[in-house]
C-alpha cells in the first residue's frame, strides 16, 4: 500500500509538470460544468432567437460527455506511462514510481477508481438519462470505468511513445463518435457502432427495459474485456522482447 501511494504521488508529480497532461486531466470537468451552467444559457438564446428547443438535446450531449471520462483518464496515465522514462521530475523526486508488471498493474486500477468516482459525481452534477435508479447507474457506472483501462493498454501496447499514442487516441475518438451517431442514426447505419462497447453502454442506459438494458451491457463487456485482454497480453509480449 505504500508504494502505491508512493507511486501515485509521482504520477501526480508527472501531471502537475506537464501542462498537456494538466489539459488531458482537466478537459471532462470543464466540459461536464459547460453542460451544467452553459448549456442551459445557450439553449434559452436559440429559443429565443428561432424558437427551436435545444434541450431535446441535451442527454445526447450528457452521454457522450461523460462517456468521455473514461477515455481521458485512459490516455492520461497512458501518456505518462509511455513518458515516465524522459521526465526529470522523476530523477528529482523522493518518490518513486513502479516499474514493469506493477507499474501496469497499479495503473490501471488508479483509472479504474477515478473513473468511478468521476463517473459517478458527474452523473449526479448533469443527470443524462432523468428517472434512472440506482442500479442502473451503478451498472452504468461500472461499465463505463472499464472503458479506462481499455484505452489504457490499447495506446501503451500499441504506441512508442506519445506522439504514436495521440495518433492512436484519434482513432480511438472512433469509439467515442458512435455514441451520438449510433443513437441518432436509424436501422441499418447504426449496424456501423456495433463495434464499438460506448455504443452498446449508451443503449443499455437509455433502453427502458431491463432485461433490454442487461443485453447490451453484455454485449459491451464482452467487447471490453476481449479487447482488454488482447492489449494487456500484447503489452507484456511487447516488455518481454
Amino acid at each position: 500500500m505504500r508504494n502505491f501511494k508512493s507511486s501515485f504521488i509521482a504520477d501526480m508529480k508527472i501531471i502537475s509538470h506537464d501542462v498537456m497532461l494538466l489539459a488531458i486531466g482537466l478537459t471532462p470537468l470543464l466540459l461536464i460544468l459547460l453542460l451544467k451552467f452553459v448549456f442551459p444559457l445557450i439553449s434559452h438564446i436559440v429559443f429565443l432567437k428561432s424558437g427551436f428547443i435545444l434541450d431535446k438535446y441535451y442527454s445526447l450531449a450528457a452521454l457522450t460527455i461523460v462517456s468521455l471520462i473514461p477515455v481521458f483518464l485512459g490516455m492520461l496515465y497512458a501518456f505518462v506511462l509511455l513518458d515516465e522514462n524522459d521526465l526529470k521530475i522523476i530523477e528529482e523526486s523522493d518518490v518513486k514510481p513502479f516499474r514493469g508488471k506493477n507499474s501496469l498493474y497499479m495503473r490501471i486500477l488508479v483509472t479504474i477508481s477515478l473513473s468511478l468516482i468521476l463517473i459517478y459525481l458527474s452523473i449526479f452534477l448533469v443527470n443524462p438519462v432523468p428517472g434512472e435508479g440506482w442500479l442502473r447507474t451503478l451498472f452504468v457506472v461500472i461499465l463505463l470505468s472499464l472503458q479506462a483501462p481499455f484505452v489504457f493498454l490499447f495506446i501503451v501496447s500499441l504506441a512508442e511513445n506519445k506522439i504514436e499514442g495521440f495518433a492512436l487516441s484519434k482513432i480511438y475518438g472512433f469509439f467515442l463518435i458512435t455514441v451520438p451517431l449510433g443513437l441518432v442514426l436509424h436501422h441499418p447505419w447504426n449496424y456501423l457502432a456495433f463495434f464499438s462497447p460506448l455504443y452498446w453502454i449508451s443503449w443499455a442506459w437509455l433502453i427502458p427495459v431491463p432485461v433490454e438494458s442487461f443485453i447490451y451491457g453484455a454485449i459491451a463487456s464482452v467487447i471490453t474485456s476481449g479487447g482488454i485482454i488482447f492489449f494487456f497480453r500484447h503489452f507484456l509480449r511487447k516488455q518481454a522482447s
